[in-house]
């Protein structure tokens, strides 16, 4: 509701006035015999008469150079007669003047006016600040992806330049595939940078959809498993609660991949080399959840209350890469699925990410045992 300070000096004016706006507005009217009111009182639309506007000149251009560049509407009571006394000084600080006595519909109509004006510069100040955030974004993403690309790009011209200026007969096959797979490796980390850009910029602006599927997590955990494993040469553990138990759930497959891989990969890149990393899969029927657990550097609690930020890196990451958009995808991704993030860490020790997804559907399905699937009576060694 709309805040209206009243500022009149006849205190029955004001009683009235006051009573009538309270229907429409929230009115609020100190007691003005020697008080100044507070720069901290926050409002609207200041209806004030031409005594005080005197007595609080320089309150009112306070008022308004505080809240400036949003608009701050000043209305004016003043008598017909004092009317033409206005300057052209006054008018730059009243918005707008009633004269006395009052007419309650054109009173109404000047209010919704003044409210109007500020509403509409609220809103062009918001667009202002989205727009100086997405610049900041930008400049920030230009100085983290022009390092974090160039690099590897680097990589790639030195491996494809000694391919291309050694003979054959002096460079083995097996080295050539090396260089052939290192390349690949290199072009596989830029576009999983492009690719966190364009995901993030598409959830920010909220046009990135759900599309649940009926999934196998168990076997999908396996393959994101191995996909990690095959890329950065570490071992992860994959830990369910029953192996004879397949877990199926609607989930979109897409941002559950993101959530796992961008996790997955953090763990192992801020763990020491041959570190154990866990992937917990736990279901209680209602919802799953995912934990993925390291021994690496940890995270300080000031930076855990910045992980999820675009482009945040915490302060103890030294000279690893990263744009700092993984953590942020990963929140996105999960708030699309209505779920819930935590984080539990300790340096030095380790980091425990635990993803909650609620999934509706979820179906257990047993797999078969081996005494299950044979026919005893027959079966011979």
């Amino acid at each position: 509701m709309c805040k209206i300070l009243l500022l009149l000096e006849n205190k029955e004016n004001r009683r009235l006035l006051s009573e009538w706006l309270e229907t429409r507005y929230e009115v609020f009217s100190p007691d003005l015999d020697d008080e100044l009111p507070s720069l901290q009182q926050t409002f609207d639309l200041c209806i004030i008469c031409a005594r005080k506007l005197d007595q609080y000149t320089h309150w009112l251009q306070a008022s308004k150079q505080a809240q400036a560049p949003l608009f701050l509407p000043f209305l004016l009571v003043t008598s017909r007669r004092d009317v033409g006394m206005i300057t052209r000084h006054l008018w730059r600080t009243i918005d707008e003047l009633i004269v006395i006595p009052i007419e309650k519909v054109e009173l109404q109509a000047r209010v919704e006016m003044l409210f109007q004006r500020r509403k509409l510069s609220l809103e062009l100040k918001l667009a202002n600040d989205n727009l100086q955030e997405i610049n900041e974004i930008k400049t920030r993403f230009i100085s983290i992806a022009s390092h974090e690309i160039r690099n590897p790009l680097h990589t790639i011209s030195a491996y494809a330049q000694i391919l291309l200026h050694r003979s054959s007969e002096k460079f083995p096959e097996e080295k050539k595939q090396e260089f052939y797979e290192k390349i690949k490796d290199y072009v596989k980390k830029i576009t999983d940078i492009l690719d966190d850009i364009l995901l993030l910029s598409r959830g920010e602006i909220g046009k990135q959809k759900i599309n649940c599927n009926l999934i196998n997590l168990n076997s999908f955990c396996e393959q994101v498993i191995q996909e990690s494993e095959f890329i950065n040469n570490n071992i992860i553990n994959f830990i369910v609660q029953d192996k004879y138990i397949n877990i199926t759930a609607c989930i979109d497959e897409k941002l559950l991949r993101h959530i796992l891989t961008n996790l997955l990969t953090n763990a192992i890149k801020y763990s020491p080399k041959d570190s154990p990393i866990d992937l917990e899969l736990i279901s209680n029927g209602e919802e799953v959840i995912f934990q993925i657990k390291d021994k690496g550097i940890g995270i300080t609690p000031e930076d855990q209350k910045h992980l999820f930020e675009s482009f945040y890196r915490a302060s103890n990451v030294g000279n690893i890469p990263g744009t700092g958009l993984g953590l942020a995808i990963v929140k996105q991704c999960v708030d699309l699925h209505g779920g819930k993030i935590a984080v539990k860490s300790e340096v030095g020790v380790g980091t425990t990410f635990t993803v909650t997804l609620p999934i509706g559907n979820t179906q257990k399905e047993n797999v078969p045992r081996l005494e299950d699937s044979v026919d005893q009576d027959n079966f011979k060694f």
